[in-house]
């Protein structure tokens, strides 16, 4: 399957009514509490999300740790294979300790809750990236998933179309680039695993 998904920066307010929208239209999926740790030191990484053709995250969700990568699809950075291998732990110390002796000793972290809703036919999730001093980041996430790279275009102007019909803006190259800057200078952090 290839994930099709689209974001955008969202005041709280904009957080709060899209939240209340999705709550009333929408059919609640699940509740995330999700940390992460985009690692750095692997053959092929790239500081810039929009070179980068490979991200190998190590993610604990709600308890549930897993090694995540996802491969971009073609040059579009909206569409990518996800790949999930499940960890028997619930804590993320003994896979940070096997990626350290594989090479890896440096990672992004991060930490994200979100609550995601299905509405027409589209997953949303919106989402809050919170920082060490209780200040809060919020965005909304929206996806499908489609099972040939022929679908992506089309998917990806359904997903536009979509948030606009919500007022919701949609990050997109320059925009994309400094909001991926703005988490990463406010709420994530460079870590030694």
């Amino acid at each position: 399957m290839i994930e099709v998904e689209l974001r955008g920066h969202l005041t709280k307010e904009q957080f709060e009514n899209l939240e209340t929208f999705l709550k009333e239209y929408g059919s609640f999926k699940e509740f995330q509490d999700r940390e992460m740790f985009l690692l750095y030191d692997y053959a092929g990484y790239s500081k810039d999300f929009t070179t980068r053709d490979t991200d190998i995250r190590l993610r604990n969700t709600n308890g549930n740790c897993e090694i995540m990568m996802k491969r971009k699809i073609g040059d579009d950075t909206t569409a990518r294979k996800e790949i999930s291998v499940p960890l028997k732990d619930t804590k993320l110390d003994n896979v940070k300790e096997v990626m350290k002796a594989l090479g890896c000793g440096k990672a992004l972290w991060m930490h994200r809750v979100k609550n995601t809703y299905m509405y027409e036919g589209s997953e949303w999730s919106c989402i809050s990236a919170p920082n060490e001093n209780g200040e809060h980041i919020y965005f909304y996430e929206v996806e499908r998933e489609v099972v040939s790279v022929q679908e992506v275009e089309h998917t990806k102007e359904m997903l536009k179309s979509q948030s606009r019909a919500l007022d919701l803006p949609v990050l997109q190259g320059d925009g994309a680039r400094a909001f991926i800057h703005l988490l990463d200078t406010q709420v994530n952090k460079v870590v030694e695993l």
